[in-house]
């Protein structure tokens, strides 16, 4: 169940004896896996629905045709999704109703193809916008009055986005690249330069790093969509282990409360499967009551 790296690179470890669970199945395309409090919420690209599981159930909380729902975040009152194909952030409320929504930043720009969201503690919000053959990748800061400020561009293809444990730090996939980026972040929220914080593709051979999540202790733990599972970093940008999990693409991964478990939004290639997505539960290899901590 795991592949793990050395090579100068941190300790590897193995999940071989751990966990492993399909808990919801049936989803075209599942992405924006999120816990609020004890309960799971993610997106459904191809059929544009955020859900929740519900004892063992996936249920519909909130859909929008053309959407094309593919990240989620908790915030104030509710959630935000990000619609990747209507270039739209829509607010929510954990029930399902739209509160507001936003089409373009504070220069009257249009999003192009809005990916993925993180907040910080004081509710702060930033989002990546992947952006396509015309238009560079772009990361975008989220006032609190909503008005949405450009702080970082030129990317090949702005995915994941996520904030250290610290607050301090703000850390961008490009898939495009293979690369996790890492940028400072200012009291005003803007970003400094960036800097490359692991080269995925000098240890695992055609990663394509997508959304990831961060734990208490700074770890990032990154879906890779097409390298069989997760990466594992340190906060120090040291690759501890590759994660193998049941199938072909991995596009998000949720950390439970306890620590104890990463919830993987995974996708099959079976093109016998009509909605060929599903979410596994994997034990978490580096959760303190694994490795000592």
């Amino acid at each position: 169940m795991s592949i793990a790296f050395g090579a100068g690179n941190g300790a590897a470890v193995s999940a071989a004896d751990g966990i492993e669970t399909t808990v919801a199945t049936d989803i075209g395309f599942p992405e924006g896996t999120i816990f609020v409090g004890k309960r799971l919420y993610f997106v459904d690209y191809l059929r544009s629905n955020v859900l929740r599981l519900v004892d063992g159930r996936p249920e519909v909380v909130w859909h929008r045709p053309g959407c094309g729902a593919n990240g989620l975040v908790q915030t104030t009152g509710g959630l935000i999704v990000a619609c990747f194909d209507s270039g739209t952030l829509v607010a929510i409320t954990l029930d399902g109703k739209t509160v507001s929504e936003i089409d373009q930043d504070e220069s009257g720009h249009p999003f192009e193809a809005p990916n993925d969201l993180a907040a910080a503690k004081d509710g702060d919000v930033y989002f990546s916008a992947s952006g396509n053959s015309r238009n560079p990748g772009k990361v975008f800061f989220l006032k609190p009055n909503r008005a949405a400020v450009e702080v970082a561009s030129d990317l090949g293809f702005a995915n994941g986005v996520g904030l250290s444990s610290d607050g301090d730090t703000l850390y961008v996939a490009d898939s495009a690249t293979g690369r996790i980026l890492a940028f400072s972040i200012a009291l005003d929220g803007s970003l400094g330069p960036r800097r490359d914080f692991i080269r995925l593709r000098d240890t695992i051979p055609d990663a394509k790093p997508d959304s990831f999540k961060i734990d208490g202790h700074g770890n990032l733990f990154i879906a890779l969509y097409d390298a069989g599972g997760l990466a594992i970093v340190s906060p120090a940008g040291k690759l501890i282990s590759v994660l193998g999990v049941p199938g072909d693409h991995h596009t998000n991964v949720a950390i439970s409360p306890d620590g104890a478990s990463l919830y993987v939004a995974a996708i099959d290639d079976d093109p016998a499967i009509t909605f060929p997505g599903k979410i596994v539960q994997v034990s978490n290899p580096i959760a303190p009551s694994r490795s000592g901590r």
